[in-house]
Parts: structure tokens; sequence; C-alpha cells
């Protein structure tokens, strides 16, 4: 009997609900509307036409370093053979940091240096022979010259007339021993003394007529030829020891000159091959090690003075054409945050500024790409540079005092137009503009407004 109870009831609840439910849809109650909200309408923002300065800036990050700080890379591809230095080591100027296997050309260069010593000596060989020879010629010139002045200076006067007293005693004679002649007996003239002392007086007369006129011939001819003879001879060693300062032989000069020049090509090649410090500093960065292999023109080590520090900054090309050497800038170390400092810019990178031009391969691997800023030394006041601190700089390109401005959103454009619409009372108009700085935010508004007006943003 109770067994039968649970289901007749659960029968009765399910008929009520049934029945309920169908009340419910015959006579349904009315449903509550749901309210629309009402829109609201945006309300644009205005700016007011302020008085005040508008600065056109630039700002970009750069890191303290060196004044003097040089990548090194080696000229020619190879391996390297030995690295003479560590990272911070102190280097001096001149100093081999590293180079590569380079055997074959040390034996060039030493056999270039042989050669070079061979053709010296012969060259000094040469030139020796040459000096002894021009101081012959200089003696020899010396001797004609004083012998061409002593046939000139010479007084022929005494010999003519040592000749003319020799031929007039000869002719005395001779008229004495012919009176002695003309004054003996005829009968015995013959051969008597007065006719033998006549035929000796008539031969010494011949003899001292033929000596003066070859003494006269002397005087008149031969002296003028020993004069012009001896003239002749000057020249001549003159000649020769003019010849003689021209030097040596041209050939063995340039001997020597090709075997120098020869000699400077390989050494060339040597440099070309190692990595030289350029001047005192300290070795910032060294990326070879013995057995590595190099490309030619790639940074293989960078030496740096660290006791002259500047900013160092890459600023992009748009920048670059805004910057101009000599700008002040001022810089905010990330070290020291609340002291910034004063600077300038010292160099921009070609074609901006002073930085050299890239006209090779070599040239393009050693042109100095980056903006250097040097710090004004009053500015740091004891703040301490750490190597390799970012910096913020900041260039001020334009700024003017006192004049009108609003943000650069209130500043609307118009086929190439610029205009402002203004809200005066509940209505709005529109008005042209020139503007004159622009920066990142504000506009310089040189004509069209005036102080205190409102403008509406777009």
């Amino acid at each position: 009997m109770r067994k039968r109870t649970a289901p007749v009831v659960i029968a009765i609840v399910v008929a009520l609900l049934t029945a309920a439910c169908n009340q419910q849809q015959a006579n349904p109650e009315p449903a509550t509307p749901t309210p629309v909200p009402t829109p609201i309408i945006p309300t644009k923002p205005t700016y007011v036409v302020q008085k005040g300065t508008v600065t056109r800036q630039v700002q970009f990050t750069g890191r303290v370093g060196p004044v003097k700080e040089v990548e090194l890379f080696f000229k020619v591809a190879g391996r390297v053979r030995n690295v003479n230095v560590q990272r911070d080591a102190q280097v001096k100027k001149g100093d081999v940091l590293a180079d590569l296997e380079i055997a074959p050309l040390e034996r060039q260069v030493a056999q270039a240096q042989l050669d070079l010593e061979r053709v010296k000596v012969n060259l000094q060989r040469a030139q020796k022979a040459n000096d002894s020879a021009v101081a012959r010629a200089q003696i020899e010139l010396s001797i004609n010259q004083q012998n061409y002045q002593r046939l000139k200076d010479m007084d022929m006067t005494p010999q003519r007339i040592q000749a003319e007293n020799a031929l007039e005693l000869a002719r005395l004679n001779l008229a004495s021993a012919q009176a002695a002649y003309d004054a003996s007996p005829i009968q015995s003239r013959g051969g008597s003394p007065q006719s033998m002392a006549l035929q000796r007086a008539t031969l010494d007369y011949q003899t001292a007529k033929a000596a003066y006129d070859q003494s006269i011939q002397q005087i008149v001819s031969g002296h003028a030829y020993d004069i012009a003879n001896a003239a002749k001879q000057v020249a001549l060693a003159q000649n020769t020891l003019d010849a003689l300062k021209q030097g040596v032989d041209p050939l063995l000069v340039n001997d020597v000159q090709r075997a120098e020049l020869a000699l400077k090509t390989l050494q060339a090649q040597v440099t070309d091959a190692e990595l030289i410090a350029p001047f005192d500093g300290k070795v910032t960065s060294l990326r070879i090690s013995p057995g590595s292999p190099v490309q030619a023109y790639v940074a293989s080590a960078v030496v740096a003075d660290p006791s002259q520090l500047e900013v160092n900054a890459t600023p992009d090309n748009t920048t670059l054409t805004d910057l101009k050497e000599g700008m002040p800038v001022t810089l905010t170390l990330v070290s020291f945050p609340d002291r910034p400092l004063t600077g300038k810019i010292r160099q921009l990178p070609y074609p901006y500024g002073s930085g050299g031009a890239a006209t090779s391969d070599q040239a393009q691997a050693e042109a100095d790409k980056s903006t250097h800023i040097s710090i004004d030394p009053a500015s740091l006041k004891g703040t301490q540079l750490i190597l390799g601190d970012l910096a913020k700089v900041t260039v001020v390109l334009e700024q003017k005092d006192n004049v009108l401005w609003l943000p650069p959103q209130a500043v609307r454009t118009f086929e190439g137009r610029k205009f402002v619409v203004l809200q005066e009372g509940n209505g709005q108009r529109r008005v042209d503009v020139t503007v004159g700085i622009v920066s990142d935010d504000r506009v310089e508004i040189k004509t069209g407004l005036k102080e205190g007006q409102v403008a509406v943003a777009p």
C-alpha cells in the first residue's frame, strides 16, 4: 500500500504545474519597456592662444668616449702571427700591437736591404773618386790660370833691349874690323890678321842679326801665341772641372733610387700587415688572437687616449642636416641626471661637417662617422666622467621669446593653407594663420590670432 503512494503524489504535482503554465500562457502580463539612453555629444578640446617661448630642438643619445680614439685594422687579409698586447694595456706611439704571417715578405725585405747597401757602396765609391778628380782638376786649373796670368804680365822689353844691344855690339865690332882691314896695306890683306878679324866680325854680326830677328819675332808673335795657348789651357781645365762637378754617373744614382723605392714598397707591405699604435694610449678593444684569420680593413683593435673625454654620437641623417659645428649643446649624463653639462659640437661627419670624406675602400674604413661633442670643463664642477656612460644631447635649433603659440593639434592644414577654428560665443570661425617655429608641443603663430582667443581642436 505504501509502495504506491509516492508515484501518485508525483503525478499530482506534475499535473498541477502543467495547469499553471497553461493558465499563464492564456493570460500574459504586459512587458516593461527598456529605456533608450540619451546620446552623449563629445566636447572637443579647446586651446587658449598664449604668449611664451617657443623652442625647436633635437635630442639624441651619445656615449662618453675619448677625444682621441682610433680603430686599427690590417690593410691586407691574412692570419695573425703575434699579438703583443692585451686589452687595457698601455701602449706607446709606434708600438706594434700585432702582425700577420709574412715570413716570405720579410725575406724579400732583407734581400732588398742588401741590394740597397750594395748600390749605395758603388755610389759612394764613385762619389769618392769623383771628389778626388774634382780636387785634381781644381789644382790643374789653378796652375794654368797662374801660367796664363804670368804670360800676360810678362814684360818683353828687356829681351828686346838685350837683342838690340847684342846686334849693336856686333855691328861696332864689324865696323872696327872693317876700319882696321881698310887701313892695312893692300898687298898684305889676303892673309893678314886684319882680314881674319874682319871675317870673324862679319860672322858675329850675322849671328847677332839672326838672334835679333828671332828675338823680335818671339816678342811680337811668339809671346802672343803663348798667351793664347795658356788661355786655352785654362778653358780646358775649367771644362774638365765643370764636368766633374756634375757628379757621378746618373745611372748609379738611379740604381740607389730604384733600390730605395723597392725597399719602401716592401716595407709598406709589412706595415699593412701590422697594427701600430698611432699615439700613446690604451688598448680599449682587442678582437684578434694568434692564428685567427682576419679580413682587410676590418677593425681588429681600438686604441684610445682616456685622458681627454668627450661625447660621441651617431644621430640620423635628418638630425644631422639641422646641426652645425660649433653649436652649443646641453648634456645630461645617465649617471648624473641632475647635473646638466654644457658643450658644443666639435665635429660632424662628412658631408655635414669637417669629418673626412671616404674616397676609397681604405678611406671608407678609416672615415669617422661619429658626431663629436666637446664638454665645457667649467660645467663639470666636480662631476666625474665615466668612460662609456650614456648621455642625452639636446641642441636648441631655434628659440623665440614672448611670441604667440598654440599646440600643434590646434593648427589645421587644408590645400597647403594653415588655419585655426576659433570659438566665439556659441559659434565658430575659421581664421588663416602663418606659423613660425614648430616644435613638438608648440607652434609659433606669427599672424592671424591674438592672445586670449580660444581655438577648437579638429
